[in-house]
């Protein structure tokens, strides 16, 4: 008896599996495998048939015979892995949609933590499309992470050269002749004097002495004035002054400050 639009209707799940379970008809890295699930054995048994009919173009259709540790039953597709593979899944979900009505599908994938909603950038990001490239999930996780970790390297060192950027400008107003930041250190050099500091912390004045819990801490008054002299004197318009462990650079006429200790 041939299915009729919303027959399966309260009988499917939304989650769709992508590569979860091993082809029978190929080697993984050739053949992506689509699971749906449903709540009894008579519905997949449906799906099954329906699915064998599809304008999709499809290497295989089975149902499994009994449920999962979960109690649901699966209907399993196997399709050729292709960069437009996308398109076959998408159309076979939209075909199962006249019999199952809308789910709003989640993708579930080896290659994602967590399910996700099922569209075409989410299945890009999570499932492998190109069997020339593919590689078995341990690897493709390993190989992600080392990604992710190279931009989160270069996102830093880019965090990093800004930030030296903008100290050095907020310094131009002073009477260095020559200022630059290596390692987290300030090396500036005066017509006399020379002196590295550990950089400690930049930016709004109010944000940096509150979260370095010196916002309303007193000048240190110990604080070696004839070091604190020349330094002033190197800094000109750019004042400095002893808070606690840290010397603190600010500018009247700036809304930044610059903190750091003497290294």
């Amino acid at each position: 008896m041939a299915l009729r639009e919303n027959d399966l209707v309260n009988t499917m799940f939304k989650e769709v599996s992508i590569d979860e379970f091993e082809p029978k008809t190929g080697d993984a890295k050739d053949v992506l495998v689509l699971g749906f699930y449903l709540n009894e054995s008579s519905s997949g048994k449906d799906l099954y048939h329906f699915l064998n009919n599809s304008v999709q173009k499809i290497r295989d259709v089975e149902v499994s015979p009994n449920p999962n540790p979960d109690g649901k039953f699966m209907v399993f597709v196997e399709l050729d892995r292709t960069p437009d593979v996308f398109e076959s899944v998408n159309g076979i979900i939209q075909e199962v949609e006249r019999l199952s009505g809308k789910l709003g599908w989640k993708l579930s994938t080896l290659l994602s933590e967590e399910d996700l909603d099922f569209n075409q950038e989410n299945f890009i990001l999570s499932v492998q499309i190109d069997p020339e490239s593919y590689m078995n999930p341990e690897d493709w996780k390993a190989q992600k992470a080392e990604a992710e970790q190279q931009a989160e390297e270069k996102r830093l060192e880019e965090e990093a050269q800004d930030k030296s950027n903008r100290i050095l400008e907020f310094l131009k107003p002073s009477n260095i002749l020559e200022a630059g930041i290596n390692d987290g250190k300030l090396h500036i050099r005066g017509s006399r004097d020379i002196a590295t500091f550990e950089v400690v912390n930049f930016g709004n004045i109010d944000e940096v002495m509150e979260e370095l819990g010196i916002k309303e801490s007193a000048i240190k008054l110990d604080f070696d004035k004839v070091k604190l002299s020349k330094l002033n004197a190197m800094l000109g318009e750019v004042k400095a002054i002893p808070i606690d462990e840290y010397v603190v650079m600010y500018n009247p006429s700036h809304k930044d400050v610059l903190v750091t200790r003497i290294s």
